[in-house]
């Protein structure tokens, strides 16, 4: 039968040199993802350089630049806390299903290690469908130990460096460790031997293993019971397909990442050699110190043989000084010739440091271009004038690529759903279709910092932006904010949008006073706006439910008080002026 694996086909496989669809984007990926040491970018751009050289590299390596991997992931994880996305279940209408054993209750309680497939989604497959849109993912069940039972069905990520063959919902075959392990000899990636396979087809799940005379043997299978194949590409974009064969090749929707970081990587590694080298100054010193063994010459006759000066302390013939020691000059025999030493008799080589600088320039510059390939460029925090980047952000950029994102892990949750559904009741014959769950995706995702938008709010105050643009930014501010204070968000909110001269400064509430474009209480309500909405949410439970001109209505009461609290204060204040609390007639009645 077409498309069922065979051990004759693992065997043709093990000795093919073909790498799976997308192992060069997986591995340049895991220098981030997973802390690897570049090799195949630093060693192979320098196949001349010294091996003292090249072994310091190795061993001073440290992987700067996955931190800027980590936020980007932290950041997508923004993307489950978006208003709007959600697993929406239909209402279980199969009476034989109790509410414990529905696919809802076992997806968001029961599944896996996570618990829940949404957190499954993000915490596990997440990282691995960022940098391996090609690996697999397979969804097994065990056979439950009681007929009575439901299975259990889990999922499990094929990662791209494992995978020796895939035919689109047909067969899978993948070994169980990395196919491919970079040689520092060959400089390249080699083919490992492998020695246990796994496999699952149409007809079984397999395992496979590597026995006598170096023959592929079945060593465990388990019969197939669903009507599809288990299993699915985590997918991105579609790079290359070719349907006859039931080939499809992805590419990760974050490929654009890897050119800048790449280079950032190696000219990080000269950068901190080219550090190294000017923190470590090169000593010269003028001295005449022969070797006492060999006289200068480097060599000493033994058995009448010519061989190496014995002396621990020579070196060419000489006994060099430490920049420690004190350096001993002798004087210069001008009667035969010599030149005085020259004064003083040491000194340190002068390096440049220009070239450090524009490194760590350029280095800052890769950074932010990594990070604006994929729309995320307000991760970066090194300040424009650092980087030499202006800072820009495309908000709706961002938000198409937030919202690929989110489509690829509705997908993928969505998959795995469905077979889970299959896996736990094709047996007794429920409609699969009416059970499954849709991923509901916003529009828009809430992902810049505050920071960012401390930034904007300052730029749009520089640039005399219209005030109820201002406002907004200053809104989405206070939500980024004080996310997790609902109510004080509230308040905040009711202060922007209840207070009548919003945005204007002392001065220019004076004028518009004093000009009659706004009355005093609009005057005291603005200036009293942050205590008038705290006493109105304390006094009053319902206050935020109310509608806007409800709350100004009691502002306003609350302005009118004020307004006589300060005219009496003011009255005091005259009569005190004129002594002992008398009137202006002088006459002493109150």
């Amino acid at each position: 039968m077409e498309n069922i694996v065979t051990a004759d086909l693992i065997q043709e496989l093990r000795h093919k040199n073909d790498k799976p669809e997308g192992f060069e984007e997986y591995t340049n990926f895991s220098y981030y993802a997973d802390d690897e040491y570049p090799a195949e970018l630093i060693d192979k751009l320098r196949p001349n350089e010294h091996e003292v050289v090249r072994r310091y590299r190795r061993e001073t390596y440290q992987p700067v630049f996955c931190e800027i991997f980590e936020r980007m992931l932290n950041s997508l994880q923004k993307i489950q806390r978006s208003d709007g996305f959600i697993a929406k279940f239909p209402a279980n209408e199969n009476p034989r299903i109790t509410d414990e054993e529905t696919l809802e209750y076992y997806l968001t309680h029961n599944f896996g290690t996570q618990k829940n497939l949404m957190r499954w989604c993000f915490n596990v497959a997440l990282k691995q469908y960022v940098i391996g849109a090609n690996s697999q993912c397979v969804v097994w069940a065990r056979e439950p130990e009681s007929p009575t039972e439901y299975r259990k069905p889990f999922a499990m990520i094929i990662p791209t460096d494992k995978i020796m063959k895939v035919v689109d919902g047909e067969m899978l075959i993948w070994a169980k460790d990395s196919l491919y392990e970079y040689k520092e000899t060959y400089e390249k990636y080699i083919k490992e031997p492998q020695r246990e396979f796994y496999s699952i087809d149409r007809e079984k799940w397999a395992k496979w293993r590597v026995g006598k005379y170096n023959k592929v043997e079945l060593v465990e299978e388990k019969p197939m019971t669903l009507d599809v194949v288990p299993f699915f590409a985590l997918g991105g974009v579609i790079e290359e397909e070719e349907w006859d064969e039931g080939y499809i090749e992805y590419q990760s929707r974050f490929k654009g990442i890897l050119p800048w970081l790449n280079v950032a990587t190696v000219e990080f590694s000269d950068l901190r050699a080219e550090i190294t080298m000017h923190q470590n100054s090169t000593m010269w010193i003028y001295e005449d110190q022969q070797c006492p063994s060999c006289y200068g010459t480097g060599y000493v006759t033994r058995d009448n043989q010519k061989v190496k000066c014995t002396n621990t302390g020579c070196v060419n013939g000489h006994i060099p000084s430490s920049p420690f020691d004190i350096i001993r000059i002798r004087p210069a025999k001008e009667n035969m010739g010599e030149a005085q030493a020259p004064t003083p008799p040491a000194g340190y080589v002068q390096k440049q440091t220009e070239i450090a600088k524009l490194q760590a320039d350029r280095i800052e510059g890769y950074r932010y271009k990594a990070l604006a390939a994929v729309n995320m460029q307000f991760l970066d925090v090194a300040p424009s004038a650092q980087s030499g980047v202006a800072k820009s952000y495309d908000r709706d950029e961002t938000n198409n690529t937030f919202y690929g994102v989110a489509t690829d892990i509705a997908r993928i949750y969505e998959g795995i759903a469905d077979l889970c559904a299959r896996w736990r009741y094709s047996d007794m014959g429920a409609d699969i279709q009416a059970m499954l769950p849709k991923v509901l995706i916003p529009n828009t995702f809430d992902v810049v910092g505050a920071g960012y938008l401390v930034e904007e709010m300052k730029m749009s105050k520089d640039s005399g932006i219209n005030d109820a643009v201002l406002t907004q930014i200053e809104k989405e501010f206070i939500r980024k904010r004080f996310s997790d204070q609902p109510k004080l968000q509230k308040q905040l909110f009711d202060a922007y949008d209840l207070d009548p001269m919003s945005g204007m400064t002392e001065e220019e509430k004076a004028l518009r006073v004093s000009n009659r474009g706004a009355s005093k209480q609009d005057y005291i309500i603005s200036n009293y706006i942050t205590d008038f909405v705290r006493r109105a949410y304390e006094e009053d439970k319902e206050f935020a439910n109310k509608t806007s001109e409800q709350k100004l209505v009691v502002l306003r009461k609350y302005a009118d008080e004020k307004m006589k609290m300060v005219n009496t204060a003011a009255q005091i204040d005259i009569r005190n002026s004129n002594g002992n609390g008398s009137d202006d007639n002088g006459n002493g009645n109150e």
